[in-house]
């Protein structure tokens, strides 16, 4: 019997997504529907296949949902996080598979009993971070657990980045997917474990507190904790670890200039800016600092931040503009948004470019009394402006536990992350044949 697949979101990450499930529904017979605000764009993802349908699609639209996840058999949300429950709430009324790419939220944690009553499997977390990541460190541990290592640290990177021939700015970085999530990025505190205790880094701080993490073929990366890590404990099976961290990774340089921002109050969006548009960038940059007698605006931005006119954190700032003569564009704005509109006008992703996803996972072992480290690294540059590190990384996982889900080889049900040998190891093996494929060593300590 044919399978209906509706996918929610045809935006940069989708790409691959839908490519693949449609190469694969003529042989599996599915049908692929891909709706999006944008019909244009989704009609532009289907590319005329005959298996394919573009609708439009309002997700903040119950009725909409009602209509089409009725539908299918299997949904895929590719729509904003907090978008997800919504969508899931309505895959239980139907009973109909979800996959999403998005960390598991408490909301739809909650789901969990319901779904395990109905059969129903909901695989979230199952794109690039989180994603592949999980899927690579349980394979990692499971093996190592399996030949009577016991585990002592782990620590797991990733980042999005702009590929080496196509970083031509101070920063490193270019807006290749969501700009609003990279202006908000870990607001709240990060929690980690390191040497058996604890770590609680709160946001004002978050940037300051790197790691530096080389890969090799690609040099030197500075790391961020990301989220909780501590919650990992439990999740991958690390009772008594000493050392766990999961981080994100940044061109070197990035972090410092980052915390610049945060020090000043430029990614504030809580509150909002009265007649914003009025201003230029440099008299809003004046309002967060104070001047003393004789002093310019730059002198004030090198004073504040303790560093010299003529640093590298000065030259990166000062190349995003925030010292221009121009009118913000943004009208009764957030400091975030009033940053991210002049960010991305700085930070563009040209069509010409080509960005670049960079893992490095890290575990120290012990077995039969000695120490060891195993390290296993992966970078996938995209395709062209299209066909992304972004959209292969994210989309291709999520793609693959769709059919894993529709040719019922996944056993477990309910609220699932893919940390399962049923799911990690077929979609690690088909990603190897998509060039994303992990390089591991292993040395002594």
């Amino acid at each position: 019997m044919s399978k209906h697949i509706f996918v929610i979101g045809a935006g940069r990450s989708a790409t691959d997504l839908i490519e693949y499930l449609l190469n694969q529904a003529t042989i599996n017979d599915w049908y692929v529907t891909v709706g999006d605000m944008s019909l244009t764009l989704a009609a532009e993802k289907i590319n005329g296949h005959p298996r394919g349908k573009a609708i439009y699609f309002d997700g903040g639209s119950a009725d909409m949902r009602q209509e089409f996840i009725a539908q299918a058999d299997i949904v895929v949300s590719l729509l904003p996080p907090a978008m997800h429950p919504a969508v899931a709430k309505v895959c239980l009324q139907y009973e109909k598979h979800l996959v999403t790419a998005s960390y598991i939220s408490a909301e739809m944690a909650s789901f969990n009993e319901e779904a395990k009553e109905k059969g129903l499997i909901f695989l979230n977390e199952l794109g690039a971070d989180p994603g592949i990541d999980h899927l690579n460190v349980m394979r990692g541990l499971d093996k190592l657990r399996a030949d009577g290592a016991k585990i002592l640290e782990l620590r797991s990177f990733c980042g999005s980045l702009i590929a080496p021939e196509s970083n031509n700015n101070l920063w490193g970085y270019k807006f290749t997917w969501s700009p609003m999530n990279v202006i908000v990025a870990g607001q709240g505190a990060a929690s980690y474990l390191k040497d058996g205790k604890r770590k609680l880094i709160p946001y004002n701080r978050l940037f300051t507190t790197t790691d530096k993490v080389v890969v090799e073929g690609l040099g030197e990366f500075e790391a961020y904790a990301n989220r909780d890590s501590y919650g990992y404990i439990d999740t991958y099976q690390l009772e008594g670890i000493q050392t766990l961290l999961r981080g994100t990774l940044r061109q070197t340089g990035y972090c410092e200039g980052w915390n610049a921002f945060i020090r000043l109050g430029m990614t504030a969006n809580d509150y909002k800016i009265a007649d914003a548009e009025t201003l230029t960038y440099k008299a809003w940059t004046e309002s967060f600092l104070t001047l003393q007698a004789g002093e310019s605006v730059e002198m004030a931005l090198a004073r504040f931040l303790d560093t010299e006119i003529d640093s590298d954190l000065m030259k990166r700032l000062l190349s995003t503009g925030i010292l221009s003569e121009e009118k913000i564009k943004q009208e009764n704005a957030t400091p975030a948004e009033i940053l991210y509109d002049l960010l991305l006008s700085r930070w563009v992703f040209l069509e010409t470019d080509k960005d670049m996803l960079v893992m490095a996972d890290k575990i120290v072992y012990e077995k039969e009394g000695n120490r060891y480290e195993k390290t296993a690294t992966m970078a996938v540059i995209g395709r062209d402006h299209e066909h992304t590190a972004i959209s292969q990384t994210v989309g291709l996982p999520a793609a693959m536990g769709v059919k894993l889900i529709l040719q019922g080889k996944i056993n477990h049900t309910g609220v699932l992350m893919p940390i399962y040998p049923e799911i990690y190891q077929p979609i690690l093996s088909e990603l190897e044949e998509f060039g994303i494929v992990f390089s591991e060593k292993t040395i002594a300590l």
